[in-house]
């Protein structure tokens, strides 16, 4: 054995910590009613009754002790709480963590709530897609600086357009202005919640173009899963539109070449990484919509899921919840094709109570597959508890929760009592590449060190995993396989801790 003392001790204090919190005899009436009270409220929590095997109960002791001391910093030291800094100022610092290291190396099962053209990491894109030939780029009516592959600056006239070589040979910090145009900076710590969510909206517009050249399309696709594969993901779950592909030459493609396009890309992926299981596609629409254009999407959305039934999953709205229409004002619609497609309905991505986080009683009564975010939901008991009666899992995105600022703390983040009452919840990424991120490590390492108890360890991320895969848009027969894959990675991951560490 090569451990410090300090890391004997902190494994002799999560043994007395276990064996305290396992018993509650030998102490005076008052210590055994209160020892009894904090095990029977622990024990609600999600994941607190799985039971860990004899591997997997010294690598808990190991991940406690790493988690202790790096909260013990904090309750020092409150300046050391990394999570409740604002992600885009904390994320070289998180990026240090011990605990978001073994985090990275756990398998994740699946990602489940991530938007197309916020998935990929900029810097990457940059580096690797920007310097290609062909690509102009301009700053439209709206101010907002779009990219586009075009033959010529007169190919498309409702811009004026120039190459990036040209722009580059101009200004020699242009990939730093670009940067810009494609993600958050440190400014946005400071900035109201209307500024962010305005330079937010604006990274998506400057992409769009760019991402829809087709031979881009399917790179980007495929960076995007290895960047989630890198993570130790096997499956996921993309919300966007139907994108209309074109070439260099003008030539624009219907929604069956992007469908064709995005399963060839998938496909090729999987050649090389036999293990990755896939993905489904989740169609979004703004939801600023007119009924009638809802009405004609949601016809063109079960035409191609009869085309495409292993690869389109169902249907969501986008957009700033409080902006856009409520889901009542859809309901009508949205019940006609209830029987014909799932919903995965952005509910309650709010502050507000009374207000718009009422489209959380919709989601629920439309028989939602999952919430997305459902920050509002704890506000409601009746809603909570009848979206437990229907299994309904909410998707928690803390770090979009607090760079888009709904929440500065995660500590103080309602989905901790969603965890504390044992509600299902699945931990996803949302729009990673906006702030520097790659895959769910970082979102898993806020939920872990921020909204779960102190001595929790293995069996949360255990059961988040197992979560992932439950409440995908998965067959039961696609699920049975992802398990057995997940199974076989968490078994390897376990043996490979405590040989590292010679446990």
């Amino acid at each position: 054995m090569c451990f410090s003392s300090n890391y004997k001790v902190l494994v002799a204090l999560i043994c007395i910590v276990s064996m305290l919190k396992n018993t509650c005899q030998g102490a005076d009436e008052y210590l055994e009613a209160r020892c009894k009270l904090l095990r029977d409220d622990e024990g609600e929590f999600r994941g607190s009754k799985l039971n860990l095997s004899e591997s997997e109960g010294k690598v808990n002791e190991y991940l406690v002790s790493l988690k202790l001391k790096e909260l013990e910093e904090s309750y020092g030291n409150f300046s050391a709480y990394l999570p409740e800094r604002n992600f885009l100022d904390a994320k070289e610092d998180i990026e240090q963590s011990k605990v978001f290291q073994f985090i990275q190396k756990i398998p994740k099962g699946t990602s489940l709530h991530t938007h197309l053209l916020a998935a990929v990491n900029v810097d990457y894109i940059i580096q690797n897609f920007t310097y290609m030939e062909n690509l102009y780029g301009c700053t439209n009516f709206f101010n907002i600086f779009k990219l586009k592959f075009l033959e010529n600056s007169k190919q498309d006239l409702n811009c004026s357009w120039k190459s990036l070589k040209t722009y580059r040979q101009e200004n020699p910090n242009f990939d730093a202005f670009l940067k810009n145009c494609l993600a958050l900076g440190k400014e946005a710590v400071n900035q109201t919640r209307n500024e962010v969510w305005s330079e937010f909206k604006n990274t998506f517009s400057s992409l769009y173009d760019f991402a829809s050249h087709r031979p881009v399309f399917k790179l980007y696709v495929k960076q995007l899963l290895e960047e989630l594969w890198v993570d130790k993901v096997i499956y996921t779950e993309l919300r966007g539109t139907f994108m209309p592909l074109y070439d260099l030459n003008g030539t624009t493609y219907n929604t069956k070449m992007f469908l064709d396009t995005l399963i060839e890309a998938v496909d090729d992926f999987k050649t090389s990484h036999p293990d990755f299981l896939g993905i489904k596609y989740i169609l979004n629409l703004y939801r600023g919509v007119d009924n009638n254009t809802l009405k004609s999407t949601l016809e063109e959305l079960i035409y191609y899921k009869s085309l495409y039934p292993d690869l389109i999953a169902g249907f969501d709205f986008i957009g700033l919840e409080e902006e856009g229409k409520n889901l009542v004002d859809f309901h009508e619609e949205l019940l006609k094709v209830s029987k014909d497609l799932q919903f995965f309905f952005h509910a309650g991505e709010t502050n507000q109570f009374g207000h718009t986080d009422l489209n959380l009683a919709d989601a629920i009564l439309l028989n939602a597959t999952r919430i997305g975010h459902g920050f509002a939901l704890v506000k409601h008991p009746q809603l909570l508890e009848e979206a437990g009666k229907r299994d309904i899992a909410v998707e928690l995105c803390p770090i979009s929760n607090q760079v888009l600022k709904l929440n500065k703390d995660p500590r103080n983040h309602p989905a901790t009592i969603l965890l504390a009452k044992g509600h299902p919840v699945v931990i996803c990424n949302d729009d990673p590449s906006v702030w520097g991120a790659t895959g769910l490590s970082y979102d898993w390492y806020v939920t872990f060190m921020s909204m779960t108890w102190q001595n929790h360890g293995l069996k949360i991320l255990k059961q988040f995993a197992i979560d992932s895969i439950t409440y995908s848009a998965m067959s039961e027969t696609e699920k049975i396989e992802a398990f057995e894959v997940w199974t076989r990675m968490w078994d390897e991951f376990i043996e490979e801790v405590i040989c590292r560490n010679k446990l």
